[in-house]
């Protein structure tokens, strides 16, 4: 902690000095502009001003112009582009806990260090996502004015959670008349299509405003089978033996395949079904090589031939605000949003062990009794059975695994804001959220209902024993969110001859309650293909927080902020921050800005259910590369984690309508909470590290038999930092307006713990960690005409990382290619009649990135988007 304090002391001295070196021998430019400006609250500070000094800290502002330009269809998409989002963040996955549910992920920090505030206020988490991060796919895209991001540590300001920065999304208010949109689009590479309607509308009286937006999209799912990269596929790696999971994809073991054990003598044999088909999903006998008995064979199913993978989304989102002028100092204001999110998922037919199967079933290939008189397996002095046989079955007679969860939220806010004097001013107010997930999971397995069915003679494949061993799961999640808030801003003295400073002292108390229910059958592991154990918590929160402005010169200004907050349930935080900007002549502006933040543990990590996970891992040990069983579970003795986080930047004014910002920042945040991954605790392995049962980060069992546990604590360190540079601008000519915006972030590193127990590594330029991402928008404007371009980077990184003998992460030396795409659109706005924009993302129809064995994995979901190239039209009219 104390090195933490000095290094980023030192850095925001030396920022500082700079600034005061240059103060002498610049000129001053004093504003003696007597034009009436308006106060406004930048993302970063709650103090409402106007000023000739920029922010002190790292924000990017994307106005109503910007965002229609990517031509994305929800504010998700949006977000997930910008280049502040540099490793990619979860979007919609079809048979994900959190399947409707789209997060934004500043500097690759994780979704639950990057705050999402509407209108500067907290909205409920999600509860599939531990309450923790805010889904964007619940925010209405057509409310929003414009989206602040500030990337630079915000807890002094805004509490926890704002370790890596700030979304802000501004809604739109005080709008008057009528604007309506219609929008479809089509794909490229499936017959998905994408469609949606919009339409914002107000009204204003003499003393208020009533402000209304409502939105409906909706977007098809994709599916694994429809792309290449995702649909199964057997390749032959030369050997002329099929071996599962050494030349195949998206196929499993779990078809038809029969185990038979002795744990006495040792004995353990694995082979194909007596009766293993070749048709309706299934493939046939394949090599069982990846499990290191390269004699032995399994039944397989080619499960990515069924399942998708985006799932489908159906969104309604609607926004309200009003304000009303009570008297000419005081204003009553309320906003509100309501949005509901249906999506779909489908997985393949539930897959799951027989245990303990009839050893006389047909499907069995080994003859037991030959077993037995060569001593292979045993039985005990009455005869019964030491060993056992066990099927690992994939039960397509039930149906596919189809999931269905309903999102609501609705989040109210009312309040009063105004004048106690020409000095002094107020604002209070009171909100209350609730977010609810209903989730269905149809045509799951029921284990008694499987017992039934063979205690009965009945056959599981039948009509009847697929009727009788159906379930369907549930879970009924929910987050709510209950504030008061208030703060009162005054102006002090002039202290240094540059101004009066402005001083602002304000608290609040909040409340989160957070609930899991699983149904019951899954909680006592009666259902195949799920599990999990309902869970619940809550917190209160009471925090009280101060900011003051002070003009120091007439170019240089202080902010100062700090923060206290008392948790429920983990115990206190303090949140100190300071920043300078100095004005270095009318065009040059230098900033600067150190802080402490925190992120406290979040409810499902403290509460949340175990759960279980077949996880992709591959053991550098024996180079087995397949899906292994891992049983993730939570820690109520959790402490928050602590960050300090520095930025030092200027803005340059080098022409008339251009300017170039710079900005170097870094972020240390410490007592990282993880729970280690599978990939992760074979790395431990391999390098020597003892899995301690008493930690609760263990396992069970060796070969194919291994099973992990994990369990989350303060394990990790995590220290980024980076660069940014934005370029914009624009040119009249007499051919038209031509604009540019451009964004890059470049990673200068990323270090973290290479693996459980591991050494501290800067993993920049590692697999999924490119040190680059950018995004440029070209626009041209002519009468009635417009274009906009917009170019997508995501730069190079490695194919693999495994560890080496001495314990250390490394990469293979060969990288993934770099990915650009880029969305065009026309538009022609024809006066009364409306407006019309056709486009294309993607318009090359770039494929994703994929992984060194020619994979769509899970993290370069994150990182890339699989949907082609889309087509779109677009109407909108006002009136």
């Amino acid at each position: 902690m104390k090195k933490n304090l000095l290094s980023s002391a030192v850095k925001s001295a030396l920022g500082l000095t700079a600034a005061a070196v240059l103060l002498p021998s610049m000129p001053a430019f004093a504003q003696d502009n007597t034009e009436t400006v308006e106060e406004v609250v930048v993302t970063g500070s709650l103090i409402k001003r106007a000023s000739k000094f920029d922010e002190g800290s790292q924000v990017v502002t994307m106005d109503r112009a910007s965002i229609d330009a990517i031509g994305s269809l929800m504010i998700a998409d949006t977000l997930r582009s910008s280049p502040l989002n540099s490793l990619g963040s979860f979007n919609e996955r079809s048979g994900s806990s959190a399947q409707s549910n789209a997060t934004v992920n500043l500097r690759g920090l994780g979704s639950d260090r990057s705050l999402v505030l509407i209108n500067g206020r907290r909205m409920p988490g999600s509860p599939n996502l531990g309450a923790a991060s805010v889904n964007l796919n619940m925010i209405p895209m057509a409310a929003v004015e414009r989206m602040e991001i500030m990337a630079d540590g915000g807890s002094a300001v805004y509490g926890s959670d704002a370790v890596a920065g700030v979304v802000n999304m501004v809604m739109r208010e005080n709008f008057e008349g009528f604007e309506f949109s219609s929008r479809h689009g089509s794909r490229s590479e499936d017959d998905g299509i994408e469609e949606g309607m919009s339409f914002i509308t107000g009204i204003t009286g003499d003393k208020g405003n009533i402000t209304f937006a409502a939105e409906w999209n909706r977007r098809d799912a994709i599916m694994d089978a429809d792309r290449e990269y995702t649909a199964a596929w057997i390749r032959d790696n030369g050997d002329g033996r099929l071996d599962t999971y050494l030349d195949t994809d998206g196929i499993s073991y779990y078809g038809k395949t029969i185990e038979i054990w002795d744990p006495t003598t040792g004995y353990y044999d694995l082979q194909a079904a007596a009766n293993c088909p070749s048709d309706n999903g299934f493939m046939g006998p394949m090599g069982a090589a990846a499990f290191g008995m390269p004699d032995g064979s399994l039944c397989t199913f080619a499960y990515a031939n069924i399942s998708a993978n985006k799932a489908e989304l159906n969104r309604v989102n609607t926004y309200l605000n009003a304000n009303y002028q009570i008297t000419d100092e005081i204003e009553f204001y309320t906003n509100a949003i309501f949005s509901k999110v249906d999506s779909f998922g489908r997985y393949a037919p539930p897959a799951a062990a027989w245990n303990n199967m009839p050893e006389d079933y047909a499907d069995v290939p080994f003859d037991i009794d030959a077993l037995i008189a060569s001593g292979d397996i045993s039985v005990d002095a009455n005869g019964n059975p030491n060993y056992e046989v066990n099927g690992y079955y994939r039960w397509t007679n039930i149906g596919p695994r189809d999931g269905l969860v309903t999102d609501t939220q609705y989040d109210f806010v009312a309040g009063f804001k105004g004048d106690v004097s020409d000095t002094v001013s107020f604002d209070v107010y009171a909100s209350h959220g609730l977010y609810e997930s209903k989730e269905f999971g149809n045509y799951y397995l029921s284990y008694p209902g499987l017992d039934y069915v063979l205690e009965n003679g009945i056959d599981p494949f039948s009509e009847e024993g697929a009727g009788a061993m159906r379930a369907t799961t549930s879970q009924d999640n929910y987050t709510a969110l209950t504030k008061v808030y208030g703060n009162m801003q005054f102006e002090g003295s002039d202290l240094f001859g540059a101004g009066n400073a402005i001083y602002l002292v304000g608290g609040e108390m909040f409340s989160v309650e957070y609930n899991n229910q699983y149904d019951s059958a899954s909680e006592a592991g009666l259902v195949g293909g799920s599990a999990g154990n309902s869970s619940g918590g809550e917190r209160d929160v009471k925090a009280v927080f101060a900011e003051a402005v002070i003009p120091t010169t007439e170019q240089l200004e202080l902010n100062a902020s700090v923060r206290y907050d008392d948790y429920s349930d983990f115990g206190s935080n303090v949140s100190p921050a300071l920043s300078a900007t100095f004005l270095v002549n009318e065009d040059i502006t230098l900033r600067s800005r150190v802080g402490k933040g925190f992120r406290a543990p979040s409810l499902s990590e403290l509460y949340g259910p175990s759960s279980f996970s077949a996880e992709d891992a591959t053991d550098p040990v024996t180079g087995l590369s397949r899906q292994w069983d891992t049983y993730y579970s939570t820690n109520q003795d959790l402490d928050a984690e602590k960050s300090t986080s520095f930025s030092f930047g200027g803005n340059w004014q080098f022409a008339d309508s251009w300017d170039l910002d710079v900005g170097y920042w870094s972020v240390e945040v410490d007592d990282v909470i993880a729970q280690p991954s599978t990939q992760s605790l074979f790395y431990a392995l391999a390098s020597g590290v003892s899995l301690d049962p008493s930690s609760g980060i263990y396992r069970v069992g060796t070969g194919a038999q291994t099973e992990f546990y994990s369990t989350s604590a303060n394990i990790g360190v995590l220290n980024v930092s980076g660069l940014d540079v934005k370029l914009n601008g624009s040119v009249d000519t007499s051919f038209g307006m031509f604009t540019l915006n451009t964004l890059v972030t470049h990673t200068l590193s990323y270090e973290e713990d290479a693996y459980y127990k591991g050494p501290v590594q800067d993993t920049v330029g590692f697999n999924m960690t490119p040190d680059l991402k950018a995004q440029a928008v070209f626009g041209w404007f002519y009468d009635a005409h417009s274009v906009n371009l917009t170019v997508d980077y995501i730069g190079e990184h490695d194919e693999f990382t495994t560890v080496d003998a001495n314990g250390n992460l490394v990469d293979s030396g060969n990288m993934l290619e770099s990915w650009t795409t880029m969305n065009l659109s026309y538009g022609f706005d024809a006066g009364d009649w409306g407006a019309i924009k056709v486009g294309a993302r993607n318009l090359t129809n770039e494929e994703p990135v994929l992984d060194k064995d020619g994979k769509f994995s899970r993290d370069h979901y994150n990182l890339y988007d699989n949907t082609g190239r889309v087509v779109y039209a677009e109407y909108k009219i006002q009136f």
